[in-house]
């Protein structure tokens, strides 16, 4: 699956930059990439997008970001053949209140549908941050065709406690979980090597997506056992490397439990998801059919929905991974939490009543 990425804000401009560096890192490229922002120095922190598709406008007022200039570059923009544009914003940033008029003008000039990827606040940054994060949420949904959630809350309490304030370092790291999560996604369809035996395309992954409003993604793998000799040449020794079917399908069904529940980009209710999809990478050799089946019943069986979409993707690695995205949630704690959030902070401020009485009286 093909994409534009599109950074709107520090934030998402970091996001936008961390896809596209760890895309360039694999062997099948999915990912082109514009940043836009009013930080320049911000924007020149960036090291993946080039400087020509880093779009600086000065921050001289709410609508400093000229829209119409923005979409004259990206349709310039060398993007041709993506399947979809991935808006990446920092929902409760400084622009982010831009981003659903923006999504709604690329959903009108672009042909591709429009998914949002929104990273959550977290709660250390403060109730003003939280209440635009509801704010932003509420007007995203409608305006774009899917809003991916990352929550940098659930993902920054897994850290040391030390580490949980915002910093660049936290930053960075929770972009490098959020990227992750999305890599083998991305690589659904776009086959440099085998052809799976179940054959997932772009168009199996935006049929899981487009219209079903939130959607969440998981992602987990297991480094591969391998014989000390194997190492060393660099390559697996067929009579040293029989997987066990056994174990090969049980580590297919723990990795795709692990990907719902723990390692999901935001913790939500999974029999509330309305469709699903399954995805299983590794050597080929490594991917048991018999674990794939199993998860694909538990999946049916467990969504709301009957729409699941499932394949594998083989590939040269030294690990197993499993990624399962949802959508058409409806039960997502973190969102109702800044939705009440953002309630409280529109609620009238109440002022104590003072009697003033004349001093001469």
């Amino acid at each position: 699956m093909r994409i534009l990425a599109i950074g709107l804000g520090g934030a998402g401009g970091r996001l936008a930059d961390t896809l596209l560096r760890l895309d360039r890192a694999g062997r099948v490229r999915c990912v082109e990439a514009a940043a836009i922002d009013t930080d320049a120095a911000a924007l020149r922190q960036l090291g993946a997008i080039s400087e020509e598709h880093r779009l600086y406008y000065p921050p001289v007022g709410p609508e400093a970001i000229d829209l119409e200039q923005v979409l004259f570059h990206l349709k310039r923009q060398d993007a041709s053949g993506v399947d979809a544009l991935l808006l990446c914003v920092g929902a409760g940033g400084e622009t982010a209140a831009l981003a659903p008029s923006f999504a709604e003008t690329l959903r009108e000039s672009f042909a591709e549908p429009v998914i949002v990827l929104a990273a959550l606040p977290q709660r250390s940054e403060g109730q003003r941050i939280s209440a635009s994060a509801g704010e932003a949420l509420d007007a995203l949904q409608p305006a774009a065709d899917a809003v991916l959630l990352f929550d940098n809350e659930t993902f920054a309490g897994r850290r040391d406690a030390d580490s949980r304030d915002p910093s660049p370092a936290l930053y960075a790291a929770l972009n490098e979980e959020a990227a992750r999560r999305m890599g083998l996604l991305l690589r659904a369809g776009e086959y440099g090597g085998e052809v799976g035996q179940l054959v997932v395309d772009a168009g199996e992954v935006l049929g899981t997506l487009v219209g079903q409003g939130y959607a969440a993604v998981g992602y987990a793998f297991e480094p591969l056992r391998e014989h000390w000799l194997a190492r060393l040449l660099g390559r697996p020794i067929p009579f040293l490397s029989r997987p066990d079917p056994y174990d090969g399908a049980a580590r297919i069904v723990e990795l795709a439990k692990k990907a719902c529940y723990e390692e999901v980009s935001v913790p939500f209710d999974l029999t509330s998801a309305e469709k699903a999809l399954l995805l299983v990478a590794g050597p080929s050799r490594e991917l048991s059919m018999k674990g794939f089946s199993t998860v694909q019943r538990w999946l049916d069986r467990t969504i709301a929905g009957f729409e699941l979409r499932s394949g594998d993707y083989p590939v040269d690695s030294r690990r197993v991974g499993v990624v399962v995205l949802l959508s058409g949630l409806k039960n997502v704690p973190r969102v109702a939490e800044l939705r009440e959030a953002a309630a409280r902070e529109r609620q009238p401020v109440e002022i104590d009543r003072v009697d003033v009485y004349d001093a001469t009286g």
